[in-house]
């Protein structure tokens, strides 16, 4: 007897709301090849969205993969006085750099959901609004602590999403692509498996990092409406290609949300956050 058959509705009941609980998300695969593919995803659940983004600032970002991977359900206390130093940050912040540091956020969690069932490791988003710097480099492992995919990502949270992917976005990549930042990727990367038995893995990996088959690149944006049909994505996306090397759309990934009416739905989220930190105030 499955679970279905035992509780009928008020089982699947049961079910949609643990999935709900822990996956803010729903997500959808438009292929675009062989110029990309967009993991395109839609927010269903905006308040604990905004506890989880809430407690990245706080930097708890390794509970929240134990969260997504369903190891753990509470949250971390914090001080009053580290929680307010983060709201005083939000308030303070020119609203589009609060905006791209919160999307920073969303665009994490959206990843690690992703790749909840890989051996995944990520380093932590940027510390503040405006912060320069790498927006996303995760690595993925084999069984066998070899490297499987290393994600490089840059997000823009943004109401000219064409113009950021051609003016920064594409350059950047080319940069990775030229190997003008294998040694940021080497610092990162060490720095992830230090925890692990990070000798014998880096043995595995050293000449990995620079091979550039490994390098998978993600686009996380704010997209128009216009671009919301299969022919606006790939009007979004077009000369991808161009600075990824690849036959296939394989290293040539997104991850788009359209949101209407962007910067209200951001200045919303944001007291959103601000309510849930509050909240944990003792």
């Amino acid at each position: 007897m499955t679970i279905f058959e035992a509780g009928g509705d008020m089982a699947l009941d049961k079910i949609f709301i643990l999935i709900i609980k822990t996956m803010p998300f729903k997500y959808n695969e438009i292929d675009g090849s062989p110029s990309f593919i967009d993991y395109e995803y839609e927010i269903v659940n905006k308040s604990l969205l905004a506890k989880y983004v809430a407690e990245m600032l706080l930097g708890h970002h390794h509970h929240i993969l134990r969260i997504i991977k369903s190891l753990s359900a509470s949250f971390p206390v914090h001080k009053n006085e580290s929680i307010d130093q983060i709201i005083e940050k939000i308030v303070n912040a020119d609203p589009s750099k609060r905006d791209g540091w919160l999307f920073q956020m969303i665009s994490w969690i959206v990843l690690a959901k992703s790749k909840s069932g890989d051996l995944f490791y990520s380093n932590y988003p940027h510390f503040a609004p405006a912060q320069h710097g790498i927006d996303g480099l995760a690595i993925t492992l084999n069984v066998d602590d070899t490297i499987k995919n290393i994600i490089i990502t840059e997000d823009k949270c943004t109401i000219h999403p064409r113009n950021k992917i051609t003016s920064q976005v594409f350059p950047e990549f080319k940069e990775f692509e030229s190997g003008a930042k294998d040694n940021a990727l080497v610092g990162i990367i060490s720095s992830l498996i230090g925890g692990l038995n990070a000798g014998e893995i880096l043995e595995k990996v050293q000449n990995d990092i620079f091979e550039k088959k490994y390098r998978l690149y993600r686009i996380g944006i704010t997209r128009e409406e216009s671009h919301n049909s299969l022919n606006g994505r790939k009007n979004l996306f077009s000369n991808y290609d161009k600075c990824v090397d690849g036959s296939t759309s394989v290293r040539r990934s997104a991850a788009s949300i359209h949101l209407e009416d962007m910067r209200d739905w951001m200045a919303d989220f944001a007291n959103q956050v601000i309510n849930y930190l509050e909240s944990k105030k003792n």
